[in-house]
């Protein structure tokens, strides 16, 4: 089985990538968290098939009552992310999954898992979410506190690894970046938009990010782009520097 999927991977890899037609099925990692639920109701309100990713302790009482499959997993063991992939044919791959502080490389080794188990599975577009900052990018946001927020730095660097996996790949990925968030009751601010300035560092809601991600479906002009959310209209929620979802 691993040989096979090793030489489906190389195939996959040689493959030019196809523009999706229609976002009939989509897996959603992270789509119990805050951002994710937004992002799974849009999906259902756009007659999508969803199936949603959740490891076998998670609390999935915020998607009480909505139509979606679950696939049962850990998105830091391979084995239950290719089993993911394994059973169900995804046409797109939506990340929200944030890494619980204290694990280290997490973006790394999922990117790797979901990427690899997608380009075997043919998924057709990676949605990531990931933050402002990610790898280089901390560079271009010298005032931001990376260095003063106790590893944080190497978070950073971890999600720029992420994004990296993502686009070598070879699917058409979009990533959408965001900073500081306000609390999950905030409605859309009717202000925000998705720049390819990556200098933008502004609060965001996650309405506005939920908004963004069913804009880029399917999207072609989404593709192969890095996104940072704007919204100069939003002061920064109260203090506890993160980086988004």
């Amino acid at each position: 089985m691993r040989l096979f999927r090793s030489l489906l991977l190389a195939l996959s890899a040689l493959a030019t990538t196809a523009a999706p037609t229609l976002a009939d099925s989509v897996l959603v990692f992270g789509g119990t968290g805050q951002l994710g639920v937004r992002v799974v109701k849009l999906l259902l309100e756009g007659n999508h098939d969803v199936t949603v990713f959740v490891r076998d302790s998670s609390d999935r009482s915020s998607l009480d009552g909505i139509d979606v499959t679950y696939a049962i997993g850990d998105m830091m063991n391979e084995a239950s992310v290719n089993a993911a992939f394994d059973e169900n044919e995804f046409d797109i791959v939506i990340n929200t999954a944030r890494a619980p502080t204290a694990l280290k490389d997490f973006y790394k080794l999922s990117s790797t898992y979901i990427a690899e188990a997608a380009m075997v599975g043919g998924v057709q577009q990676i949605i990531h979410h990931g933050a402002v900052g990610a790898g280089s990018n901390m560079a271009l946001h010298p005032d931001a506190p990376w260095a003063r927020v106790p590893n944080l730095e190497q978070r950073m660097m971890d999600h720029g690894v992420a994004e990296e996996v993502f686009f070598s790949s070879g699917i058409a990925t979009t990533i959408i970046r965001n900073s500081r968030v306000w609390p999950d009751d905030t409605p859309p601010s009717g202000n925000a938009t998705m720049t390819e300035d990556r200098k933008v560092m502004t609060p965001i809601t996650r309405a506005d990010l939920a908004r963004f991600t069913m804009e880029c479906l399917s999207n072609q002009d989404c593709y192969g782009k890095v996104y940072h959310n704007q919204d100069d209209g939003l002061t920064w929620p109260p203090p506890s520097f993160g980086e988004g979802e």
